[in-house]
Order: structure tokens, then sequence, then C-alpha cells
């Protein structure tokens, strides 16, 4: 972790040069530990081909006779077209979306809690405490347009219209906007270009010694990247030591330990994806053309932010997302790991991490974690002097028993009704 949070990678930003060395350094120690290579031409890293449509200049948004910039007054955050126009509508529930229209959503109402307005033109949000904690972070991002697409792997055809453009407002744009009439006419404009860049994932295998079950698979995931580097400020790296240096190191500690041991009955295969932190094209891109058979995973654990404990759960104890979905996480419980349900639900955690690139295509897939919403999350500051390396450690251990049980068992997870996304 010393050397995957330090300001020697900067930040391990998504899609960079940084990335790479990041998933050469995990490729070489899987194969120190002696796993199999199952990524490109032999090795340990698969390289991915991302095109997308990236946003150039400042972002604007008239609102009237008022001009507000991202990264001033407001945030981007979505953007399914780099133009729309349209007139303000505050948003009452029940309300349905008119083409092309702005609406502006309550305060309290946060991005994604409203299905109903797709083919909207715009979507404005005032931002919460959290998000104004993030401004800066969020700022920085790059800014895409419309969806990612991985070179070689066609994307599925649209549905309907493109997603609005979701703007994030400050305390001070929000109030002007909402003292406007409805009707005020709103035009937002956004200068794009067509960009070609890389990721990168790092995978290994166990492969199991049963006849009958080493098709099986157990997979073992967590994320390589993270923020990169802010503009300016004395501390402009974002080291991103619990998210996710933390389960980065889970899965490489998992790895070691799993390998210096008796081969189990089925394979185990570790994956640390590139590009989580911009959409999940590491994820993505391994689902998309996948070494194994998609079906043969019978189970998939992610681990991110496990770097601190939770307040919210007993000390040194990990929870799990989507708890409630399967039957995994108890059963885990009961062969010792520290586990116990996501004690955030508001949160959505089960939707934001990689997991949800897989448990869309049928997999039980879920994130271990301890994060306890702290206040390093996404900040320069999330760096190896947060990190509580007593619980890391107990909490890996609770886990190893446990995978090396559902690697040897007949046990297969399962959804329960109405749990699969």
């Amino acid at each position: 972790m010393e050397f995957l949070a330090s300001d020697a990678l900067d930040g391990r930003g998504s899609g960079t040069r940084d990335e790479w060395i990041t998933a050469t350094y995990l490729a070489s120690q899987m194969r120190a530990y002696g796993l199999e290579p199952i990524g490109d031409d032999g090795g340990y890293v698969q390289t991915v081909g991302v095109q997308r449509t990236e946003v150039v200049g400042t972002p604007a948004l008239t609102a009237g006779t008022r001009r507000f910039e991202h990264g001033a007054e407001m945030l981007v955050v979505d953007l399914g077209s780099p133009a729309a126009a349209g007139v303000l509508r505050k948003f009452r529930p029940g309300m349905n979306a008119i083409r092309g229209d702005a609406y502006l959503m309550p305060e309290g109402v946060t991005p994604g809690d409203d299905g109903a307005l797709k083919g909207a033109g715009m979507i404005f949000w005032r931002e919460t405490p959290q998000l104004h904690a993030m401004w800066e972070s969020l700022r920085s991002r790059p800014l895409f347009v419309g969806r990612t697409r991985l070179v070689g792997i066609p994307l599925p055809p649209a549905e309907g219209p493109p997603s609005p453009v979701q703007i994030l407002l400050n305390a001070a744009a929000y109030q002007v906007i909402a003292a406007m009439p409805e009707g005020t006419w709103m035009k937002f404009a956004a200068e794009a270009q067509e960009t070609l860049s890389h990721t990168w994932n790092a995978v290994g295998r166990i492969s199991g010694n049963d006849p009958q079950q080493r098709e099986q698979v157990i997979l073992l995931t967590a994320h390589l990247d993270h923020l990169g580097e802010k503009d300016s400020g004395p501390d402009r790296i974002y080291n991103g030591a619990d998210d996710d240096a933390s389960g980065t190191i889970a899965v490489l500690t998992l790895a070691q330990a799993l390998a210096a041991g008796p081969r189990p009955k089925r394979s185990i295969v570790f994956a640390l994806f590139g590009s989580e932190e911009v959409g999940s094209i590491g994820a993505r891109y391994f689902i998309s053309r996948p070494t194994l058979p998609l079906e043969s995973i019978t189970a998939n654990l992610e681990f991110e932010m496990i770097g601190r404990s939770d307040a919210a759960v007993a000390d040194h104890t990990l929870w799990l997302t989507g708890w409630e979905r399967t039957n995994l996480g108890p059963e885990l419980a009961r062969q010792g790991a520290r586990l116990v349900a996501d004690p955030h639900p508001k949160e959505h955690f089960f939707m934001r991490s990689d997991n949800i690139t897989l448990a869309r295509r049928g997999i039980v897939a879920q994130t271990v974690s301890s994060y306890g919403l702290h206040a390093q999350y996404h900040q320069p500051s999330d760096d190896i002097s947060h990190i509580d390396f007593q619980h890391m450690t107990e909490s890996i251990n609770s886990m190893l028993g446990p995978v090396r049980w559902l690697a040897n068992s007949g046990f297969k997870p399962a959804w329960v009704p109405g749990g699969r996304p």
C-alpha cells in the first residue's frame, strides 16, 4: 500500500500512465505468487482501448440573462449530449418529462433519485454538504458525452432518447434559478472532441484441482485506479489509500495466501480493474471479452474501501452490499467472515462498485467494504496515515477461511426472489 498510495503514482488516475504502471506492478506481484496469467499475450495485464467524446473548454449554462460555468457555480455530472435547450419547469411528484425541457429538482433530492425524467433535456440538483465537500475533486474530473465505447466491442443499441444533461448547482445558483419563473429559457452548451485512450486490468488465476468443479470460478476483484491529481493547491495528489488501494491489497493478500496453500477444488480468478472511477471501464471489458465463460463464475466478491473501521457496525467488522439480495453474505458469515449487512442503504453502494457490472449479467456479485462515510473520501487526504492496518489485517484474515471454504464447497450462491438487479 505504501507504493500504491504514494505520491510517486500521482493518484493512479484512470487511463493514465500511472494507472498502467500500477497494473504492471500488480501483475509482477501476481507472477511472484505463482498465479497463472490470463491477460494479453500470455501475461497478466489486459490492455483496453477506450473511445470517448470528451468535453474541452468550460461548459456553460445560460438561464434567462444569467450565465453559470462548470466548476464555479455548477458542476456537470452527466452528459447525454453536448447541447440542450428548453424551458424551466419545477419538478413536482407525479410529473412526467416533456422532451427537451429543464427540470429543477426539490432540495434534498440527489442525482439518481428520480427516474421519471428520462426524456428531459436538463435536470438541475442542489448540492448537499457531502457533495460540496467533493466539489474540487468533481470539478477536476474529465467530462465525457454519451456512452464510452470499448475498441472492438460493439455497443448495444441505445434505448430511448439521450440521457438528460444533469447539473449540480451550488447553493447560491440553486436559489437564483429557483426564483426564476417557470417558462424561463435555459440553454446549455459544451464543446467536445473524439478521443482514444487506454485502461488496464491485472488478472491471474489459481486453477481448481477437482475434475467436477474446476470449471466453476470464484472471482475476487477490486479497482486499481483513483482520481489522479487536481490542478493546484499544496496537496494536489489524490492518493486513494482507502479508495481503493485497501481493496486492491486485500485481493493481493488473499491471492498470496491462497496460492501458497493446497489448490482448491474450484478455480479462483483475481481481477484488478482499471478505470472504475470513470464508469467501470475495466470491468465492462472483462465481461465483454471474458477469458472464461461468464456462466462459470459462481460468485464475485469486490473489495472496496476496507482501510478503516465503520462506526456504524462493530469494531473490525466488514459489511456486504446487497446483503438481502442473495444468500452469499449470511453463509460466509456462518463460515467465520466478519460480515454484516450494509448499514448505509440510502447510499446505494450495491450499485456503485464494479460488482454491479457483473450483477447485471446475472452473476451473484457483491462488494465487501467498511467505508464509514469518512471525510477523506475522494480527497487528497485519503492517504496512508489514515489507514488502520490492524483493522485491515483482521478483516482480510477473517475472509481467508470463508473464501477457501467457498472454493472447496459445493455451495452455489443464489439470488433471493426479486434480488437480482
